[in-house]
C-alpha cells in the first residue's frame, strides 16, 4: 500500500511539473510574441520615417537633374544652331566654289583643245624642219665633199682637244703657282727653323794616323805583313797600314828624324780607335818596357765603351727623350768615332734630331717623335760593318728590337728611300737630316777622291760582257745596271748581281754600302 502511495505521489509530482513547465513555456511563448509584435511595430515606424526622408531626398535629387537637363539642353540647342547656321554657311560657300570649279573646267577644256592643237601644228613643223635639215645636210656634204657624222667627229675632237689643251694650260699654271708658294713657304720655314738653332760646339776633327819616328820601331812596322800590325787588325777588324814614302805628306819629308804614318781605316769605330790609341801608347812608352798591344787594346776599348755609354746618356738628356733603351744609348754613344765625309756622326745626330724637333713645331708634328727618329736614324752606322744591309735598315731593325713604335722605325728606315712612306714625319727626317749635312763646315767633299770611286765602280761594272749601261745614283751608294736579254737568262739574273757586287767590294775603296740593282728588259722595235 504504501508503494502504491508512493508511486502516485511521484507521478502526482511530475504532472505538476510538467503542467508547471508548459505554463512557463507558454509565459515566455506569449512574450516573445509581444516583444515581437512591438518590434515590428517599431521598424514599420522607422521604415516609414526612412521612406519619408528617402521620398524627400529622391525629389530634391530629381529636381536638380531636372533642372541640369534643362540647361544642358538648352546649351546644346544653341550649339546645334551655331552648328546649324556654321553648315549654311559652308553649303553657300560650297556652292559659290563648285560655280568657280565649273567655269576653270571649261576654261581647262579650251585650252587643252588649244594644245592638242599646237601639238598637231608642231608636229607637222617638225616633220618639215626634218626635211629642210636633211636638205641642208646633204647640200653641205656636196659642198664640202665629206658626210656629216666625219664633220661632226670632227668638231668633236677638236672641241675636246681645244678644251683638253685649255685643261692642261690651267693645270700647268696652278703647279707653278703650287710649286713657287710651296718653295717660298719652305724656304721661309728653313730660315725660320735655323734662325731658331745655333750649334754650341766646332765640328771636331777626326785622327786617323799614328807618327812613329824611333828606327826600330820604324823597321818593325814598315816590314811586309808586321807582326805587330797583325796583331792589332786580328783584335780591331781595322784596315792598318803603313804609309809608302810617296804617301806621307810633304811636311813630314826631308826632315832630320825619319819617320813612318800607319794609317787607321774602315771597321768599327770604337774598334779602330782603340787599335790606334794602343798603338800610340805603345810608340810613346819605346824607352820603357812597352805593355803588350792586347792588353793595351782591351784597356781603352774599355774606355771607350764606358764613354759611349756617357755619350749616349748625354744625347737622350740634351733632347729630353724619355725611354730610350740603354743598348740604343751606346749605339748612340758609339757613333762618337764614326765620320760621314770626316762629319762626326754623333754631332751629327744630335744635330739632327733638334732640327728635326725645330721643324716638326714649325709644321704642327710631334716634336717628340721627330726628335727620337732623328736620335734613331743613323745607329745602324754603329754596326753596319759586320751587317748586311743600309744603315738606315739596320737603324730600323735595332730600333724595333729594342721597343721603338712602328711608326718611328718605318721613318728610321725611310731617310734613305730604302723603304718608302709618305709620311710629314718622314719628310721632317729628311730635311733634318739633309740640313745637318749640307750646313756649310758640316762635311768635308774630297771631289778627286769621290770621281776616282765613281769611275772605279764604272769600270768594275762595264768589263761583264752583259752589261749594256749603267747609272752611279745617290752619291754612290746605288749602282743601277741595265744588261742585254739575249747574253743573260731570267734565271742567272740573280747571280751576275752578286757577281758584280762582288767584284765592285773587292776592287772599288768605298764608305758604307752600295746597293746594286740590276735590270733585264726584253724590247721590240718596228720601223713602218
Amino acid at each position: 500500500m504504501f508503494y502504491i502511495l508512493a508511486a502516485g505521489s511521484v507521478l502526482l509530482g511530475f504532472i505538476l511539473l510538467r503542467s508547471l513547465l508548459a505554463f512557463v513555456l507558454y509565459f515566455e511563448r506569449r512574450q516573445s510574441r509581444l516583444q515581437k509584435a512591438e518590434m515590428l511595430e517599431e521598424a514599420r515606424k522607422q521604415r516609414a520615417v526612412i521612406q519619408q526622408d528617402f521620398s524627400a531626398q529622391d525629389q530634391e535629387a530629381q529636381s536638380l537633374e531636372r533642372e541640369e537637363l534643362e540647361l544642358t539642353l538648352q546649351q546644346r540647342a544653341e550649339s546645334l544652331l551655331l552648328t546649324e547656321q556654321t553648315l549654311q554657311a559652308r553649303e553657300e560657300s560650297f556652292e559659290v566654289e563648285e560655280k568657280r570649279l565649273e567655269r576653270l573646267e571649261k576654261k581647262v577644256e579650251e585650252k587643252e583643245e588649244e594644245v592638242r592643237i599646237l601639238d598637231t601644228q608642231a608636229v607637222e613643223q617638225q616633220a618639215a624642219l626634218s626635211q629642210l635639215r636633211l636638205a641642208y645636210v646633204n647640200k653641205v656634204e656636196i659642198v664640202a665633199q665629206t658626210s656629216a657624222t666625219q664633220t661632226l667627229t670632227s668638231l668633236t675632237e677638236n672641241l675636246v682637244s681645244s678644251y683638253y689643251l685649255e685643261e692642261q694650260r690651267a693645270l700647268k699654271s696652278l703647279t707653278e703657282e703650287l710649286e713657287s708658294s710651296a718653295y717660298k713657304n719652305a724656304t721661309k720655314m728653313l730660315e725660320r727653323a735655323l734662325g731658331r738653332y745655333e750649334p754650341e760646339f766646332v765640328w771636331p776633327k777626326s785622327v786617323n794616323t799614328v807618327e812613329v819616328s824611333a828606327p826600330a820601331l820604324i823597321e818593325q812596322l814598315s816590314i811586309e805583313d808586321s807582326p805587330l800590325i797583325q796583331e792589332l787588325i786580328e783584335l780591331s777588324g781595322a784596315n792598318i797600314q803603313p804609309l809608302q814614302a810617296r804617301e806621307i805628306p810633304p811636311h813630314r819629308e826631308g826632315g832630320e828624324r825619319p819617320s813612318l804614318l800607319i794609317k787607321f781605316a774602315g771597321g768599327f769605330g770604337m774598334y779602330r780607335e782603340s787599335a790606334r790609341l794602343a798603338l800610340t801608347t805603345f810608340v810613346e812608352q819605346k824607352q820603357q818596357k812597352p805593355r803588350s798591344l792586347a792588353a793595351l787594346y782591351q784597356k781603352y776599348l774599355k774606355q771607350l765603351e764606358e764613354e759611349a755609354a756617357i755619350l749616349g746618356k748625354k744625347a737622350v738628356q740634351t733632347l729630353n727623350l724619355p725611354d730610350i733603351a740603354p743598348e740604343i744609348q751606346r749605339l748612340v754613344g758609339a757613333l762618337n768615332w764614326r765620320t760621314s765625309y770626316r762629319q762626326n756622326q754623333w754631332y751629327h745626330t744630335v744635330e739632327v734630331a733638334v732640327l728635326a724637333g725645330i721643324l716638326a713645331n714649325e709644321l704642327g708634328v710631334d716634336p717628340q717623335a721627330a726628335k727620337r727618329v732623328g736620335l734613331l736614324h743613323d745607329i745602324g752606322k754603329a754596326l753596319d760593318y759586320n751587317i748586311d744591309g743600309s744603315h738606315a735598315i739596320i737603324s730600323g731593325d735595332y730600333a724595333d728590337r729594342y721597343g721603338e713604335s712602328r711608326l718611328i722605325c718605318d721613318t728610321v728606315m725611310s731617310h734613305h728611300d730604302d723603304l718608302v712612306i709618305e709620311t710629314d714625319l718622314a719628310y721632317v727626317l729628311k730635311a733634318a737630316d739633309t740640313l745637318s749635312g749640307a750646313r756649310p763646315g758640316a762635311r768635308v767633299h774630297l771631289e778627286e777622291g769621290y770621281n776616282i770611286r765613281l769611275e772605279a765602280i764604272h769600270d768594275a761594272v762595264s768589263r761583264f760582257s752583259e752589261v749594256v749601261d749603267t747609272a752611279i745614283m745617290n752619291g754612290g751608294r746605288e749602282v743601277h745596271i741595265r744588261v742585254d736579254h739575249g747574253r743573260i737568262k731570267e734565271k742567272d739574273l740573280q747571280h751576275l748581281t752578286s757577281q758584280i757586287a762582288a767584284r765592285i767590294k773587292e776592287e772599288v775603296s768605298y764608305p758604307g754600302q752600295i746597293k746594286v740593282l740590276v735590270t733585264r728588259i726584253f724590247e721590240s722595235v718596228a720601223v713602218a
